[in-house]
């Protein structure tokens, strides 16, 4: 995180700046609009930057059935989101980090929590999020929010149509990656019998291979999706 420290720092003070106590209150929503003021490539670059862990839960027919996403905010962009707030003991107060993880997820659903699943080439649907919370750890100074995501209509994650799932802001202006080394973990009753691989964009071929399209009309909605990566998940049929 060292390397994007100072960019941070001026996204945090540019947000709080723009949206007063309002984006404190709502710090991931308030990151979302501050992006997408700006209108082209230029501009939509990272000014926060999060660690993703997820984990993907399959039945034993194969089928992913739900997808656990944990967001570790950077320090600067944490110490900004939790600005004003009292810390007594070393450690916020639990009512103070429920209040925040249900504003964050209730204004998040606008935006579909920044995760898009993929079911056989179509786009799977799934219901009001659960077991969200939100945890600070004091020794890396970072906020982390955590919540499943339940599909509506589980498929088996087959060859011939796997399941696929990103997470990513769609402007860009929050940069979502996976943490190194810790990528997709499954669980539950096939997790054995099933392989998730991940696709990281490399983004420096990102920006040099973007379309003239993409300088001259601006960022459009998914500018984001360029730079996310993929898990795709495959199981084998019970023998």
């Amino acid at each position: 995180m060292s390397a994007h420290k100072s960019t941070a720092k001026v996204g945090s003070t540019m947000l709080k700046s723009r949206f007063g106590l309002a984006a404190r209150i709502l710090p991931i929503v308030a990151a979302f609009l501050a992006g997408a003021v700006f209108t082209g490539p230029a501009a939509a670059h990272p000014h926060v930057w999060i660690d993703l862990k997820t984990e993907a839960h399959v039945d034993d027919e194969g089928r992913l059935t739900a997808v656990t996403v944990s967001w570790i905010f950077d320090e600067f962009y944490s110490a900004f989101a939790l600005d004003g707030l009292e810390k007594p003991g070393g450690d916020y107060k639990p009512e103070d980090l429920a209040a925040l993880t249900v504003v964050n997820m209730t204004n998040l659903a606008e935006w579909n929590y920044f995760t898009e699943i993929t079911q056989g080439g179509e786009t799977a649907k799934f219901g009001e999020p659960r077991d969200a919370h939100s945890t600070w750890n004091e020794k890396s100074g970072r906020l982390t929010l955590t919540f499943t995501l339940d599909l509506e209509d589980p498929r088996p994650a087959t060859v011939e149509a796997p399941a696929k799932f990103r997470v990513y802001d769609p402007t860009y202006y929050i940069s979502i990656d996976y943490v190194e080394k810790d990528t997709v973990r499954l669980a539950g009753a096939a997790a054995d019998r099933c392989t998730a691989e991940i696709e990281i964009p490399n983004v420096e071929n990102v920006w040099t291979t973007l379309p003239e399209t993409a300088f001259t009309a601006g960022t459009g909605t998914q500018f984001g999706a360029m730079f996310a990566a993929t898990a795709t998940l495959t199981c084998r049929m019970a023998s």
